[in-house]
């Protein structure tokens, strides 16, 4: 078996759980930037998500700013909320209630300002399967509340709080947080006028395979293509992390850029059996980690904690706990 590439454990958690969230990836890229001797001025993340990437590189000095851009309204409004309105967000919080009743009139009515998109957003990602707040999600532990996994079970007001305080204290180094598609943000992006060479981008689009499952909003094979289209031809440092469908390997190998698999490890429910799965990574810079496995046995976990950067630990819930594939080998979630 060959080494894993070791990360540092996080020092700042998204405070959203996210689909084929990528914070296990963040040592791949950390490693990426310092192999090619990058000193990004701006990050961009088109596809922000959880931002997992962008807080932590941010917050660990090896960017100096980061954009965001999102095409949901919900998410995009909590990014603004918790970097902009942070002692409100935790207010909410901490006095919500969390039941069937809110859950569904947060589902039916998310509201229409930044304000009360953000406490929704929150509220339906940590209340429903998989964080997943695409209308066909359900609430965790079903209409019935009868699983040993009950609604709240991942909503810990103090937990989310110090989450969202974390990430607000990185308000400063915020470009940019917008709501639209990824060529907006682009475009605002070039409109701020850095150079090329200051710029990285990191792009993490929609899923290929079971996107409709998984998001509000996803692409169509032209959309998949377009986005190709513009990424590669970007002048810019560049990485860009998929799921490993084969229309997608295909269509970034014509160019000549084969792209590279990373093992990532996630945990089949109720099972103790490992399930190996694998991310793609498609970049133009030229040098990349030749460590790809991401993960660590049980004895290499317990038998050497030792940080590879100065970052301190924050104890949570979710820092040692696999992502999960149901046993129908669909949904990527991490927790």
């Amino acid at each position: 078996m060959p080494e894993p590439l070791l990360r540092a454990e996080a020092s700042i958690l998204s405070p959203l759980r996210y689909p084929g969230a990528k914070r296990r990836l963040l040592g791949y890229v950390a490693e990426t930037i310092r192999l090619n001797r990058l000193a990004p001025k701006l990050l961009v993340e088109p596809f922000a998500g959880g931002a997992s990437i962008s807080l932590q590189l941010l917050n660990d000095g090896l960017v100096d700013q980061v954009a965001l851009g999102e095409l949901d309204p919900l998410v995009a409004s909590f990014w603004k909320i918790v970097f902009f309105d942070s002692d409100w967000l935790i207010e909410q919080i901490r006095n919500v209630n969390v039941t069937l009743t809110q859950w569904d009139q947060f589902r039916a009515d998310p509201g229409s300002t930044d304000r009360d998109r953000a406490i929704a957003c929150l509220f339906l990602n940590r209340t429903s399967f998989s964080g997943i707040i695409a209308p066909g999600a359900g609430p965790i532990g079903g209409r019935q509340q009868t699983s040993q996994y009950r609604l709240d079970c991942r909503f810990n007001p103090e937990t989310l709080a110090k989450r969202i305080q974390q990430a607000a204290r990185l308000s400063p180094r915020v470009r940019l947080v917008h709501c639209g598609s990824w060529k907006e943000t682009l475009a605002k992006v070039r409109a701020f006028a850095y150079s090329e060479d200051s710029v990285l981008y990191y792009f993490d689009p929609p899923f290929y395979q079971r996107a409709e499952r998984l998001y509000s909003h996803y692409f169509d094979e032209r959309q998949h293509k377009e986005l190709h289209d513009v990424v590669v031809g970007l002048p810019s440092p560049w990485i860009l992390s998929y799921d490993p469908a084969e229309p997608i390997i295909a269509l970034y190998a014509d160019n000549g850029r084969t792209p590279r698999h990373v093992e990532l490890l996630y945990s089949l429910r109720r099972s103790s059996t490992p399930l190996r799965a694998n991310e793609l990574i498609v970049t133009n810079l030229r040098r990349l980690p030749t460590k790809t496995r991401l993960w660590r046995t049980s004895q290499e976990w317990y038998g050497a904690r030792t940080p590879i950067t100065a970052s301190a630990h924050v104890a949570n819930e979710d820092e040692q706990r696999p992502a999960t594939i149901p046993p129908t080998g669909g949904v990527i979630h991490d927790e």
